[in-house]
């Protein structure tokens, strides 16, 4: 009880942290790039779906400029094949649960092996999740798949130009494993008893959650996905405990922050500008508070979503409200059973030990 009264007290908590401003900028501006790019060419699906290849630079580190586009080609090119298949599996409803399951088994699994700080694979289930929302042909797939990896060079070209004045403002420059894949997953296969179980349940987990919000007949159910996913970045329990707090205390406060803009008649431009300011709160908060950053995520969202009429299914508040919410309550509950298995697989891996 004394961890779950902790959990609530620090609800607003802002965290100390040597998150660089360079970084957040950078994220605006990687999206603006896009927006500005669909605005201009008159085709805003290129924005649109360019903004979702655009989280590629959230995995900005200030690395040497080979290992920095290498990381974010790699997750760009998981980012993109995640949106294709998402896209692809609404061909035939029934597999879009096994497929977002599927993607999210491989993310967790790379992503633990790697030992890769957060977001970890949220962002590339994010995008996946949200491609499993559109209503395309195969042609309109090719395309929007097109924009995406368009928003993942932008990225990349971001990414260095930030880790260049990085480096001259700060002179800092972080250093990272250099061990191939394959070394690393031999290595966790011996010392990581917990990776395939682990992996698994949280992959059951992204499984049901999207196979209900389906059930249900949500407007977009892959917001119960993505909430699901978001709050399953907790390290622990108690963290994803807290996590789910969060969520759904600053969602709240972001839908009724996304329906004051939505009143208001914003042209296209207002749209893009509100979108890139929210953009740099969300990555400024993220790291800081995660309540306070989903006071910026919700807006931001829902108004992504309305730029591309006709790209996405209607997309209403109140079922964005609810998928939040049910997403939240089963990753958390999802992560209890988790926690308790694992407890339960340590008794019995020790008992092997001791005889």
């Amino acid at each position: 009880m004394n961890k779950i009264s902790l959990a609530f007290k620090d609800l607003l908590k802002i965290k100390e942290t040597e998150d660089s401003i360079l970084r957040v900028l950078g994220a605006g501006v990687t999206t603006g790039i896009m927006l500005l790019l669909g605005y201009v060419s008159g085709n805003m699906q290129i924005g649109t779906f360019g903004a979702l290849g655009a989280f590629a630079f959230l995995y900005y580190l200030p690395i040497p400029n080979k290992q920095l586009i290498k990381r974010i080609f790699r997750v760009g090119l998981c980012m993109t094949t995640g949106f294709f298949l998402g896209a692809l599996s609404t061909f035939v409803p029934w597999v879009i649960p096994i497929t977002m399951s599927l993607i999210s088994l491989a993310g967790f699994i790379v992503f633990r092996v790697l030992h890769a700080p957060r977001p970890g694979a949220f962002f590339i289930i994010m995008v996946s999740s949200m491609a499993t929302g559109t209503s395309l042909d195969f042609s309109g797939i090719a395309a929007a798949t097109a924009y995406v990896a368009l928003g993942v060079a932008a990225s990349i070209g971001v990414a260095v130009i930030v880790r260049i004045a990085h480096r001259k403002l700060s002179g800092v420059e972080v250093s990272i494993e250099n061990s191939s894949f394959n070394e690393r997953w031999r290595h966790a296969l011996t010392h990581d008893s917990r990776l395939l179980l682990s992996s698994i349940h949280h992959a059951c987990i992204i499984f049901f959650a999207t196979y209900i919000g389906m059930a249900l007949g949500l407007g977009n159910p892959y917001w119960v996905t993505i909430s699901c996913a978001a709050v399953l970045q907790g390290s622990e329990l108690i963290a994803i405990f807290q996590r789910n707090v969060q969520r759904i205390v600053g969602g709240m406060v972001g839908l009724l922050v996304g329906i004051v803009l939505f009143s208001f008649d914003l042209n296209v431009i207002s749209t893009i500008t509100i979108i890139v300011i929210l953009n740099v709160f969300v990555e400024y908060a993220m790291v800081r508070n995660y309540a306070i950053a989903n006071f910026f995520t919700n807006p931001l969202s829902l108004l992504l979503a309305n730029l591309s009429s006709g790209a996405f299914v209607n997309d209403l508040v109140s079922y964005r409200f609810f998928g939040l919410v049910l997403g939240s309550m089963i990753a958390f509950i999802g992560a209890a059973l988790i926690s308790y298995a694992l407890r339960l697989y340590d008794g019995e891996m020790n008992s092997v030990k001791k005889k």
